[in-house]
């Protein structure tokens, strides 16, 4: 799950990057994908970008400060902040409780699941270009698992590698870190064996998606944004953000679909 984001429905308009831009799009906006020459994949954000919304967060963040109120004797005695991050700091009765809440949505989800309009579309568009396409979530592996089970099964269209889900390990056993840290894309771009300049982040959250891509350095970071507005994505309080973090928020390019993402690719060739 995202960490932080809006809160609200948020128009967000996106700002040109220098580094790498190829011609313009066909609606006239500078084109931020690699050449086709350099270009290696694709990494993909799930819940939101590849799946529709199906997490409601409100209730989410509600569920887990009503656990975390009990545990520390008042909404005064936490800061809030990220679910997932508060839930570590628990006692174990109350982890077990987050962790119901969690398994409770997360089951939800994988029941609720739909691919986002164009998915397939866009899956066979980037098999067909070569090019590689991966996930990187914070839902746990079973909702991946879901995911690729569904593609096969009813579209036979093989799953996205590697998959990483918050629960998944490096080779020597650690966790890897959440977005918006960037090791889980820098793991990412070592399995294909590429820099991250090569490979661009798709998601539908600025505070997580988009500065992950930021800080990994890929060469771009594309925000889908359904009907031009971002939403509520955000399972912890946004605070305030810096000058620089404003700046690792900001997409190079905003596409209002996938079918418009996929358009993208097959004019970037």
């Amino acid at each position: 799950w995202p960490s932080r984001g809006f809160s609200t429905a948020t128009e967000l308009h996106s700002a040109p990057d220098s580094l790498g831009m190829r011609s313009s799009t066909r609606d006239g906006r500078p084109n931020p994908l690699p050449s086709p020459s350099e270009f290696v994949g694709v990494i993909f954000d799930m819940d939101g970008t590849i799946t529709k919304h199906c997490i409601d967060f409100a209730d989410l963040r509600r569920r887990i400060y009503d656990i975390a109120d009990d545990d520390f004797g008042g909404p005064d005695k936490h800061d809030g902040g990220c679910v997932l991050e508060l839930a570590e700091k628990l006692s174990p009765d109350g982890r077990k409780r987050a962790n119901d809440v969690f398994e409770d949505i997360e089951q939800k989800a994988i029941d609720d699941m739909k691919f986002m309009d164009g998915l397939v579309d866009l899956c066979r568009c980037i098999d067909d270009l070569g090019v590689k396409r991966a996930i990187l979530t914070r839902n746990v592996r079973r909702s991946v698992d879901a995911l690729h089970d569904r593609l096969l099964d009813d579209e036979g269209i093989s799953g996205f590698y590697p998959a990483l889900a918050r629960d998944s390990t490096c080779e020597q056993g650690n966790l890897i870190p959440a977005k918006p840290a960037p090791d889980a894309i820098l793991h990412i771009c070592n399995v294909w064996g590429c820099d991250p300049s090569n490979v661009i982040m798709v998601g539908d959250s600025p505070a997580d998606d988009i500065v992950a891509g930021s800080r990994a350095g890929c060469r771009a970071r594309i925000l889908l944004a359904e009907g031009g507005v971002v939403r509520d994505n955000d399972s912890g309080n946004g605070g305030p953000i810096d000058e620089e973090e404003a700046r690792q928020r900001t997409p190079c390019i905003t596409v209002a679909s996938l079918l418009e993402l996929r358009d993208l690719l097959r004019d970037n060739q």
